[in-house]
């Protein structure tokens, strides 16, 4: 049953970010001159919202799911994981710093490519960076508390770390089919990064390590979508 219940309640809040237009289009929030940066506050208020009610669920469902509610334990060691590059022999906290940047390098690359290609080099605008930063925190704190502390917080110590680690990479992954990057892609990529944020929630037993590297993918990917959608 937990299984059953905690399904429920990410599968359900999954929904609600994917239709997500539905509700957010009944209510107007004007914060910038640009539709799209509009938009985005709607979106990301609304998200959090439903990550905040999807924290209270599983903390009713799982009690014992506060734990995962701090920074973890960085000073133990990560378990060897070969595809990942770790070897089992050393700490989080290094193996996190190690992640975040080989991720943060693929995701540069990626997004790089896009503003590219749609001509948006030289739209940046240093007064994105209160609203970029700003997006990502709140991006990445209701994903985290969806897709990690509501499937980890639901289901740890009722069912093998492995099939925790595939649940979050498939609810993870199949949303950003509608997000950026987009289609088979943008699930491929979601689901391995959720794959990794979730082995780091479970093996610290916290949300910092996944939170922060989250954070800063957001931060990359919202500079880009700033600079492709909110024209100088």
């Amino acid at each position: 049953m937990k299984m059953f219940y905690t399904l429920l309640v990410v599968g359900i809040a999954t929904i609600l970010l994917v239709t997500a237009n539905t509700f957010t289009n009944q209510f107007t929030l004007q914060i910038h001159p640009s539709s799209f940066v509009n938009g985005l506050a709607k979106y990301q208020l609304f998200a959090l919202v439903v990550g905040i009610l999807v924290t209270i669920s599983i903390l009713i469902l799982s009690p014992d799911s506060r734990q995962f509610l701090n920074k973890g334990q960085l000073s133990i060691i990560a378990e060897k994981e070969k595809w990942l590059g770790i070897n089992g022999k050393s700490f989080w906290k290094i193996n996190g710093l190690q992640l975040l940047l080989f991720i943060s390098i693929a995701t540069g690359i990626f997004m790089f490519m896009a503003v590219k290609y749609t001509n948006s080099i030289n739209n940046f605008q240093w007064g994105f960076i209160p609203l970029i930063l700003l997006f990502s925190l709140t991006n990445s704190l209701t994903e985290e508390l969806i897709f990690r502390f509501g499937i980890v917080g639901g289901l740890f110590n009722h069912y093998p770390k492995l099939t925790i680690l595939i649940i979050s990479a498939i609810l993870f992954g199949l949303p950003h089919y509608f997000g950026w990057p987009s289609g088979i892609v943008g699930i491929l990529m979601s689901g391995v990064l959720g794959y990794i944020l979730c082995k780091a929630t479970i093996e610290t037993k916290g949300l910092s390590i996944a939170w922060t590297i989250h954070f800063v993918q957001d931060i990359i990917i919202f500079t880009a979508l700033f600079m492709m959608n909110v024209k100088t």
